[in-house]
């Protein structure tokens, strides 16, 4: 790729030298010196995009078994802080978004990451690379911290000429068949041609395609398999859509080039959507290819909490035989898809009990927002059978989180926020959210949690809670699921028709935010933010420093704040 002169090709130069703290301070220097958002989101990706694509997402190890490999998570970084700007303040509006910068250099070549040779997260708090022989420069610092000394690999060629044959039908089937026969090459030359058509119609269908075709491709179960992608691809379908609308149609090659490949990528992963079209296929014959047009009905409050029950306690077979069955009865899809969200959030707050139980659940949830995107703003064929994708990924999440008895002597035991109400209760409104921000830095789920509660209880104003929220979300490092997160959070509690469970929402938000074990604790992103766009200590995003870092990462990442007690409750 040629870099573009003075600063922003400054920019993207650290970003793929994966110089990360200075490609984030270039970031937010070109912010304040003017320099529009949709053009220096564009810019990170003309730079990242080559190196956003892996030959595959399972890596065959030296002893001849699978060794999966990540899904970028770059694009999905940006996507959510994108979403999460109209709730957060003047001053740390493109706080999110910065910490998206600071994260791409960390998640480019993630193929080269888990070999030891490209630095980034992966290889240095996965792989542990700078702990080996030659990890270490001659100063002794970690490698694989940064910048790189060797350039990324190109692992997806860019020399395609567009694919225009046939009519746009017959090309968006051929885009299908390519992706579900992993032909990277023909499905990338479709979608460039299909993305050069005029017509705003064709746009509006090869994302539709492309969001079916990702949708689509999901693991039956998680327990005991190396061959899954916990939704990823629908994740990476979304991002493609939306942030081409951020930087231009015109200008979306690049995330046509770093997405679509991936979506035809090994694995795939169709026995859901087999299963559904014979279910489906057996109860309503042809006519499952019009369900969501002629479905118009709502769910009563007790029919979700129905269903919701349901997918709590029901095995896989009920789930799957209350979802037809209210289909049947001509509920609206997206009725049921928001009451599969219920379920999540009721899980989420009333049995999730350890730091570690969110990794997967939140995956199925942000996949789920994936669905329900779709469906409020598409029109496809096989809409319906998606509502068993959303309610098995959520039920099996359920299950494996239900392996794992209650256990309040374990060292990832939450705490109960029970026990902090009354000092919750004391505090003024104004206070409750500052300490709900507080809580949230120390990774205090139980105080968190607390004025969470006391908020809602005592006020029908949720803006301001949920600008809290996304603030504390923006202010952690390194791991774009909690910008996610965020994203789906106040997408569906604005959208859902559960209106019954809205608040539900909110609450499996700050349970997520301050429970969850996270990667790392740092604020070095938010200080460096704060510095450079000039923000005093009295609008400082940082509640207080931390006192003391323990291990307690998942999959191996990261330091977690060990949370000091109290002097007073």
């Amino acid at each position: 790729m040629e870099l573009r002169p003075g600063h922003v090709g400054r920019f993207q130069e650290r970003l793929v030298n994966a110089d990360y703290p200075n490609t984030a301070a270039s970031f937010a220097s070109l912010l304040k010196e003017g320099e529009p958002l949709p053009g220096l989101v564009r810019y990170a990706l003309d730079a990242a995009a080559p190196y956003l694509t892996v030959p595959s997402h399972v890596m065959v190890n030296e002893a001849g078994e699978f060794q999966g490999v990540n899904y970028d998570h770059c694009v999905l970084g940006l996507r959510a802080s994108r979403r999460m700007l109209p709730y957060l303040s003047p001053e740390h509006q493109m706080l999110s978004m910065a910490q998206a910068i600071w994260y791409m250099p960390q998640g480019l070549d993630i193929w080269d990451q888990l070999l030891c040779q490209f630095p980034g997260h992966y290889a240095r708090d996965d792989k542990k690379c700078g702990q080996r022989p030659g990890g270490a420069d001659e100063h002794g610092n970690d490698r694989f911290n940064g910048p790189a000394w060797n350039a990324p690999k190109q692992w997806f060629t860019t020399d395609h000429e567009p694919d225009r044959e046939g009519t746009i039908e017959q090309r968006l089937r051929r885009l299908q068949v390519n992706i579900m026969e992993g032909d990277k090459q023909a499905a990338y030359k479709v979608a460039l041609g299909l993305h050069r058509e005029p017509e705003r119609v064709a746009r509006k269908r090869l994302e539709s395609q492309l969001l079916f075709c990702a949708i689509i491709d999901l693991q039956d179960t998680l327990r005991q398999r190396k061959l899954q992608n916990i939704g990823h691809k629908a994740l990476r379908a979304r991002a493609l859509v939306e942030l081409a609308d951020l930087i231009g149609w015109e200008n979306a090659q690049p995330l046509l080039y770093c997405v679509v490949p991936d979506i035809a990528c090994f694995p795939r992963l169709y026995p859901l959507f087999d299963l559904s079209t014979n279910v489906l296929g057996a109860r309503f014959k042809g006519e499952l290819y019009g369900l969501k047009r002629h479905n118009r009905l709502p769910m009563t409050d007790e029919e979700t909490d129905r269903l919701v029950a349901t997918i709590l306690n029901g095995t896989v077979n009920e789930v799957t035989k209350h979802v037809t069955d209210l289909i049947g009865e001509g509920k609206r899809l997206i009725a049921i898809a928001d009451a599969i969200i219920a379920a999540y959030c009721k899980h989420i707050n009333g049995e999730v009990w350890s730091r570690r139980s969110f990794f997967q659940i939140g995956h199925a949830c942000d996949y789920c927002n994936v669905v329900n995107f779709w469906l409020r703003n598409y029109e496809h064929p096989h809409q319906a059978k998606v509502l068993y994708f959303q309610a098995h990924f959520v039920h099996d999440c359920i299950q494996l989180t239900k392996q794992f008895a209650f256990d309040p002597n374990s060292p990832d035991y939450l705490g109960d926020p029970a026990a902090h109400c009354a000092w919750a209760d004391g505090l003024s409104t104004p206070r409750l959210l500052g300490e709900l921000l507080a809580a949230t830095e120390r990774l205090d789920e139980p105080r968190a949690v607390a004025c969470t509660e006391s908020y809602l209880a005592r006020t029908n104003q949720r803006k301001p809670l949920m600008r809290a929220l996304a603030l504390a979300a923006s202010k952690f490092q390194n791991d774009p699921h909690i910008q996610r997160n965020a994203a789906t959070s106040i997408e569906e509690w604005e959208l859902t028709t559960a209106k019954r469970h809205r608040d539900g929402i909110l609450r499996a938000w700050a349970k997520y935010v301050s429970g969850g074990i996270k990667r790392t604790t740092a604020l070095d992103c938010v200080q460096q933010y704060e510095q450079i766009m000039g923000i005093g200590a009295h609008q400082s995003a940082i509640a207080q420093r931390a006192n003391a870092e323990v291990e307690r990462g998942v999959m191996g990442y990261v330091n977690a704040k060990e949370v000091a007690a109290l002097a007073n409750d």
